[in-house]
């Protein structure tokens, strides 16, 4: 099942009216998982990380998700930004293994 689809049916969203948002929570979410593990790629194998990241994230913004909308270009963004520093110690532990050494 694909990230965004596993998301929806977790909190219970049966539109498409939100998908954008959501998306951009799942590239985001994903971005950071590649940053903290000193990666290129997102492994597979934590994609239950990202949707845990995204529904945390979509729950704290349940009420008003979306900040801004510009359609020119399109942009839409949310009022959290995911990132690195936010992460609960279960998903810490979850994405260690999956950690490459940075070298500097």
């Amino acid at each position: 099942m694909e990230i965004l689809e596993a998301v929806k049916q977790l909190a219970g969203i049966e539109t498409k009216e939100q998908d954008g948002v959501l998306q951009l929570m799942i590239e985001d979410a994903s971005a950071a998982v590649r940053d903290y593990c000193n990666r290129k790629d997102c492994p597979p194998e934590l994609a239950y990380v990202v949707r845990e990241i995204v529904l945390d994230h979509y729950r704290l913004e349940n009420e008003d998700p979306v900040a801004s909308i510009k359609r020119g270009d399109t942009q839409i963004s949310y009022q959290n930004t995911i990132t690195k520093d936010q992460f609960t110690p279960r998903q810490r532990d979850a994405m260690c293994r999956y950690r490459l050494v940075k070298v500097i």
